[in-house]
């Protein structure tokens, strides 16, 4: 996570997200028949979604904390 100053009032968060297959995971998907070009495709755009709904929630209870200090 990194933040960055845009003014006196305003930040911007970024959230890094790196992750890997294991193995036992890769054996699983082949056992179900699933690509995991597919499977990748497919969790990156469930990830957008969820960062998309959780995203400003997250940002009104960062707000909420800091105008509570």
């Amino acid at each position: 996570m990194s933040v960055m100053a845009i003014d006196s009032n305003k930040c911007k968060f970024t959230n890094y997200i790196h992750s890997r297959p294991t193995e036992e995971f890769l054996e699983f998907l082949a056992k179900q028949g699933i690509p995991f070009e597919q499977f990748k495709q497919a969790r990156q755009l469930a990830a957008e979604s969820l960062n998309g709904q959780e995203t400003p929630l997250f940002a009104a209870s960062i707000e909420r904390a800091a105008l509570n200090r």
